[in-house]
């Protein structure tokens, strides 16, 4: 009886023992992170760094110890030793930054389980993306931030004209939501040229539009043309003095009353916030448009709308135009 008694405890401890070891490799999985960055120079460089920094900080915040290693990619890379170094390092998040590393991660969401589950859960940043079938954090603004920004330096708008192609359709369903919320109304039209946005912007400006409304230029390359479109807008826009705000960073610059451009500290924290919660999730894709943003405003083109802001309201702009 003893020994029946013996036995019992060995395959017991065994199996705990066991079920310790799995729990232990899961864990050492969940504390795993790698980041994936091109080979750059500056200003690319900084960004993506500035990234991987807002990452590294996030790591060691709310009592969590988030195991984060970087690797620079190169622009040919083997695959398949990629995902072998990952699986030697217990390492099933991945964060990969810019062009090449979306490049990556098509490629290493290929690796999957019998199940048909992916090996890896995987977000892309620092692209302005589209929706594509991977997840990630687009650089293209989140319209609830440019229209928060809008009642913060132009309150006396009501409604947003807004020419946009098929590829930001996702962003529009953002608008709507956010202009909803927001007590803002939406003039919409769908283009596939930019000669048809230009259409579109004419008829708006000779149909009496007034200081209550206002321009949105999307993250668009058809409706918000930077050689043709943007032209065009702000030139009518000041001899008519109608707000014009942007998605695009540069466009604060060229004489559009605003526009924003990404934190990039923030964002790293966000991408590493993403990607610890796909592990609850692995068959479930999660895309995002850019909620970490900084402000850029246009001080001549404020003045020139009468807009006038106090040191106070000032010290909320990150950029300011001309510099």
């Amino acid at each position: 009886m003893k020994k029946f008694f013996f036995k019992l405890l060995v395959i017991a401890s065994l199996f705990l023992g066991g079920f310790a070891y799995s729990q232990n490799i899961e864990k050492q999985h969940s504390n795993n992170v790698a980041i994936f960055y091109p080979q750059a120079k500056d200003p690319y460089k900084s960004i993506y760094q500035n990234i991987m920094n807002g990452s590294h900080d996030a790591s060691t915040k709310n009592n969590q110890v988030i195991n984060i290693k970087q690797y620079r990619l190169k622009k040919t890379f083997d695959i398949d030793e990629i995902a072998q170094n990952l699986k030697k390092n217990n390492i099933d998040k991945v964060i990969v930054l810019g062009r090449l590393g979306l490049k990556l991660a098509k490629q290493l969401s290929k690796y999957t389980t019998t199940n048909n589950i992916e090996k890896f859960q995987i977000i892309s940043g620092a692209l302005p993306i589209n929706p594509n079938g991977v997840s990630g954090i687009s650089l293209i603004a989140d319209p609830a931030h440019l229209f928060e920004y809008l009642k913060q330096v132009a309150p006396n708008v009501k409604k947003i004209h807004v020419a946009y192609s098929k590829k930001s359709a996702w962003l529009i369903d953002l608008a709507k939501s956010a202009a909803k919320e927001k007590g803002l109304k939406l003039n919409l039209q769908q283009v596939s040229s930019t000669a048809q946005a230009v259409t579109f912007y004419k008829n708006i400006f000779s149909s009496g539009i007034a200081n209550k409304d206002a321009i949105w230029l999307p993250f668009d390359r058809i409706s918000s043309h930077d050689k043709i479109t943007l032209p065009y807008i702000l030139e009518k826009a000041w001899t008519k003095e109608v707000v014009v705000f942007s998605s695009k960073p540069s466009h604060a610059k060229r004489g559009a009353l605003f526009s924003t451009y990404p934190d990039n500290f923030a964002l790293g924290a966000q991408l590493l916030q993403m990607v610890q919660g796909l592990k609850q999730q692995p068959k479930q894709k999660n895309f995002a448009a850019l909620k970490s943003t900084l402000l850029a405003v246009n001080l001549r083109t404020a003045a020139h709308l009468g807009l006038k802001y106090s040191p106070k309201q000032q010290q909320l702009f990150k950029l300011t135009f001309p510099q």
